[in-house]
């Protein structure tokens, strides 16, 4: 099973980068379904759980992308 960025929900882990002193800050995690953007979080498990939800919701595939571009299923046994 592959991806469907275009379809599936996604979850992608983003570093966060101060403007101003170029100093990282932490990560987020943006949660994807399709084109349509369901939220931003400061922590990978709410992420995952609302992509999980959305999943469910809709009877589509999870996925997390991590920054390096590795990419994983989700399923219920992530949270």
């Amino acid at each position: 099973m592959n991806p469907d960025p275009s379809r599936d929900v996604m979850v992608y882990q983003v570093s966060m980068i101060d403007a101003l002193s170029g100093d990282a800050i932490g990560d987020r995690w943006t949660v994807w379904l399709g084109a349509e953007s369901e939220g931003s979080f400061e922590s990978e498990g709410e992420a995952v759980t609302l992509a999980l939800q959305r999943a469910d919701e809709h009877g589509l595939a999870a996925w997390l992308v991590r920054e390096n571009g590795d990419t994983s299923p989700l399923s219920a046994f992530d949270m």
